[in-house]
């Protein structure tokens, strides 16, 4: 018996072919609810996933249930790499899905990792893309560190795309003048912690964040995807949609849907003042990289007393240090020193590992950086200098100091 036609255009097609699928534990009527409340999600997910005349490798963050998996896997031209997350700690999650009114068994494996918190188990310019949909609003701590890990396994040109609910969506507003609360129930029994919304975004908000960190905006758009529950619903959205956006510029549809491209750019570690308590920020400290360059990547690397960013001498993008300058590095090799570009002020630049506070002093150079130019000033690092222990970078001044850049050679 020939197996039923699907199609992505036919929504009906879509649904009985999404809910033909069976696995161990299968619950009908959750399974039929997650799909009539998701298939007009998955489609616009769709629309925004380009398809590859040659065949492309893609990562799909948050792959479980797998109802958009096995979209992308019929209709798009992707070798697929899932991922997960797993409560208990497993390194992988296996789910076999048996459909057999369209004669398909699949076994999909997940790799298993916090992907606000872990490296990715992926080399650098693997994917021709990365779904990130219906994830981000999850996050409790630094969706930056996984824009990080996303645009280090993405190809130049590869493209990001990302679905999450509006923050500010015609139908929250509505509650919120209705004395309603727009918050999520809790989540008692889910599976998963943080299974809750911890941040939704705005229009504004997840552009800004995605342009900020180095991505090309390649479309981006707010969509009503569930119709109005009520007449009045639909008054009210058309009323957001068509003449307050005109007053604020605001977007105000029910969805977020965005298509983003990594260039041949660096990534940014942009913290945008909106999204990150800037008190907070000033203690975050995270050194990954084994070179700072002040303007791209250095927020996870200094501690506090720093000015804002500007631009310097050549225009090249810098920070000015208190009396005290501290930057933390993570270098993985033997390295013989460290080289720090800097401006307008003396002092002395020193090299030490921290140890516990069992402080280790691996050399040090004292400086006289004059203004108007950048001057490099090199630290020779003994051999008490220990890979993969950070190597933190002190600049130790009479009134301060102007810094573009430390690399370790």
């Amino acid at each position: 018996m020939q197996a039923p036609p699907v199609s992505e255009r036919d929504p009906d097609s879509l649904a009985r072919y999404l809910l033909s699928f069976r696995w161990p534990f299968r619950n009908e009527e959750v399974h039929r609810i997650l799909v009539e409340g998701g298939l007009p999600l998955w489609r616009q997910v769709l629309r925004f996933v380009p398809n590859p005349r040659e065949r492309g490798k893609a990562l799909e963050l948050g792959s479980p249930p797998f109802h958009i998996t096995l979209l992308l896997q019929r209709f798009r031209n992707y070798d697929l790499s899932l991922t997960g997350y797993a409560a208990d700690g497993r390194p992988e999650i296996r789910q076999v899905l048996e459909s057999p009114e369209y004669g398909e068994t699949h076994e999909f494996v997940c790799t298993c990792f916090n992907a606000e918190a872990d490296t990715f188990p992926y080399p650098e310019n693997t994917f021709d893309l990365v779904t990130w949909c219906e994830v981000i609003e999850h996050l409790t701590e630094n969706p930056v560190h996984t824009l990080a890990e996303i645009h280090r396994v993405l190809k130049p040109g590869g493209a990001l795309v990302i679905s999450t609910p509006n923050a500010c969506r015609a139908d929250s507003i509505a509650n919120f003048l209705a004395g309603r609360n727009i918050y999520d129930p809790y989540h008692l029994g889910a599976p998963l912690k943080g299974s809750r919304h911890s941040r939704e975004y705005t229009f504004q908000e997840l552009t800004g964040l995605l342009e900020g960190c180095g991505f090309a905006i390649e479309r981006a758009a707010d969509i009503d995807i569930y119709p109005p529950l009520s007449r009045n619903r639909r008054i009210f959205r058309w009323l957001m949609n068509n003449a307050v956006s005109r007053v604020t510029g605001g977007h105000y549809r029910y969805h977020l849907f965005v298509r983003a491209r990594k260039t041949h750019e660096p990534f940014r570690w942009h913290f945008p003042p909106g999204l990150f308590d800037a008190g907070h920020l000033a203690f975050y400290m995270a050194p990954r990289d084994a070179s700072v360059t002040f303007g791209i990547n250095e927020v996870p690397h200094i501690a506090m007393g720093w000015s804002d960013l500007r631009a310097g001498p050549e225009g090249r993008a810098c920070r000015r240090s208190s009396a005290v300058g501290d930057i933390y590095l993570l270098v993985a090799r033997p390295a013989p020193s460290a080289t720090v570009s800097l401006s307008n002020g003396r002092g002395e630049a020193q090299a030490w590992h921290d140890n516990g506070g069992n402080l280790v002093l691996l050399g040090s150079t004292p400086f006289d950086a004059p203004p108007g130019a950048w001057t490099d000033v090199t630290i020779p690092l003994s051999a008490d200098f220990q890979p993969g222990n950070p190597l933190h970078i002190r600049l130790d001044t009479v009134d301060g100091v102007d810094v573009h850049s430390v690399i370790v050679t």
